[in-house]
């Protein structure tokens, strides 16, 4: 074999449909698939088969085998191999129909390490309906070497079309793409050809599909991309970019040109909005060889330092690391187990339950209202003469007496800024942080005790509870406006505050808020106008 005998599988339609819940439009779909036929692709993947979703025609994802026909009715491939992808355990046995009776060449077969064996007898039964078979075991990376020699032995025994390296979560450097392709070439059957689908997480999707198909192998190569790299999280490869590589090295005759025209009519309207592609948490994600939803899960604490979260990746079970393990109870106690740096706090609290016991206090929270309500804040603290603590901030502007700080990039914001203050608060510091000389906290608190007794693990929640078991009497806050991702500038008094977030940080903010209000044990009071008191 040599380096021409190489096959392009472009799976736009599939893996692109994660950015858009594969709602791609009727038209597009049959014109993706017109125009990569056209191109010369040789296999195209027109989406998935799942049972368990309705039929639209829109979509690329189908509940029966009769649909794929219904959707791409008139713009069937006349060349290319036409293949529906079904992750195992999505789409019922008994609605595979025989070949004969579908439109579809062949199946793609992912699964995950824990489902080999029922898998593999689901593929033999595609097989057995004369379907070209493509297995895809995913995450190949999550297997030990010992454990790939196994699988490939199984393969053998099926002899399907193809089997593919699948590196779903991107983080294969040179010597690791080497050392997959040595070990399953070396063993594989030689009538398999080989697949190669990789994710852009480290920005070498493209560099590693262009080298494997220089690779003198002694099989077929199946080199997966997608238009524009559309795909799950980082991406995929980019079809334009591997065919232009193709038709400029003269390894294959491609008609280029469908493949950009498809790119600039169908696709690049997905793009405006992307989703997909380099970005931080998914070199997190390759790096440390896990499920992005590690990164988004402890992303979205905004508790954690960088350090931390490579901490806790870094702690986590080899065998756990692959997105089907992924739960949020996991996630949460492998969190609070490195939140867990115990400190005594009985002498901490002792000092400052003489303090604040039946003493008001108002809570700053850095919303921007502190500023625009100022005058009213001034007032109320020069008639009431409350304790004033500011929450994860220091501010030279507004008196305080206290710092309440849980938050880590918070600290590292506050470092130098103490040093440089004319009066200095007194600094309450959570255990999760690990504090330096610049800024030493006068005490220290139990953050998992405040977490659980609080049942949150928001800041301003936090301090309410420590508040509550040291005997504080009324406490008003300013400055909690509320959460807007959209216009981040209004987030916060200070620009340098503003971060990005997922999710909806107001709503579980108000069900932290309700858990402690009902439980009738504080008195709280609002200030400043706030998207969340309105919500309770």
């Amino acid at each position: 074999m040599t380096n021409t005998d190489v096959r392009i599988l472009d799976c736009t339609l599939r893996d692109g449909g994660y950015i858009n819940n594969w709602d791609f439009g009727n038209w597009t779909i049959r014109s993706v698939v017109t125009r990569l036929d056209s191109a010369g692709i040789d296999i195209i993947e027109c989406g998935f088969l799942d049972s368990r979703v309705e039929y639209d025609k829109d979509r690329s994802i189908y509940p029966t085998m009769q649909s794929v026909a219904e959707t791409l009715a008139n713009s069937l491939p006349k060349r290319a191999l036409l293949v529906a992808m079904i992750d195992y355990g999505t789409f019922k046995q008994e609605l595979l129909i025989p070949k004969s009776e579908s439109i579809l060449d062949g199946i793609r077969l992912i699964f995950k390490k824990e489902d080999v064996d029922d898998a593999l007898n689901y593929a033999r039964e595609i097989k057995r309906l004369g379907y070209q078979l493509f297995l895809n075991p995913v995450a190949l990376t999550s297997y030990r070497d010992m454990e790939i020699l196994q699988l490939i032995e199984r393969i053998n025994e099926i002899k399907p079309v193809a089997m593919s390296i699948v590196d779903t979560y991107g983080l294969m450097f040179d010597n690791d793409m080497k050392k997959y392709i040595y070990l399953i070439d070396s063993n594989l059957h030689p009538d398999t050809a080989l697949g190669y689908h990789t994710h852009n997480n480290l920005q070498m999707g493209n560099a590693h599909c262009v080298s494997f198909i220089n690779w003198n192998l002694r099989r077929t190569k199946i080199v997966d991309s997608s238009i524009l790299g559309m795909g799950k999280n980082a991406g995929n490869a980019c079809t334009e970019l591997v065919t232009s590589y193709i038709e400029k090295d003269g390894l294959k005759q491609l008609d280029v040109n469908h493949v950009f025209e498809c790119a600039y009519t169908d696709i690049l309207k997905f793009a405006v909005k992307s989703t997909w592609g380099y970005g931080l948490d998914n070199l997190l994600s390759a790096i440390h060889d896990c499920s992005p939803n590690w990164i988004k899960f402890l992303m979205n604490k905004h508790t954690l330092s960088i350090k931390s979260i490579r901490a806790i990746l870094e702690s986590l079970p080899f065998e756990k690391r692959e997105v089907s393990y992924f739960s949020k109870e996991l996630a949460e106690q492998k969190y609070l187990d490195y939140m867990d740096k115990h400190v005594d706090d009985s002498a901490a609290r002792k000092e400052i339950q003489a303090v604040f016991a039946g003493r008001e206090v108002i809570l700053l929270c850095p919303g921007k209202t502190l500023i625009t309500y100022r005058k009213e804040i001034d007032e109320y603290i020069a008639i009431h003469q409350p304790i004033v603590v500011t929450v994860n901030f220091i501010i030279d502007t507004i008196p305080t007496d206290y710092a309440f700080i849980s938050n880590s990039l918070r600290y590292s914001q506050m470092m130098s800024l103490y040093a440089g203050l004319k009066i200095k608060p007194r600094v309450l510091l959570t255990s999760n942080i690990v504090p330096v000389d610049m800024l030493q906290p006068n005490y220290t608190f139990n953050y998992k005790t405040l977490y659980e007794n609080g049942q949150g693990d928001n800041t301003s929640v936090l301090l309410i509870t420590l508040l509550k078991s040291v005997g504080a009497g009324k406490i008003t806050i300013a400055g909690m406006d509320g959460f807007d991702r959209n216009h981040l500038e209004d987030c916060f008094f200070d620009a340098n505050m503003r971060f990005n977030f997922s999710g909806d940080l107001n709503q579980t903010l108000i069900e932290q808020l309700r858990r402690i209000i009902g439980a009738g044990v504080v008195d709280i009071q609002w200030l400043t106008p706030s998207k969340i008191k309105d919500a309770l």
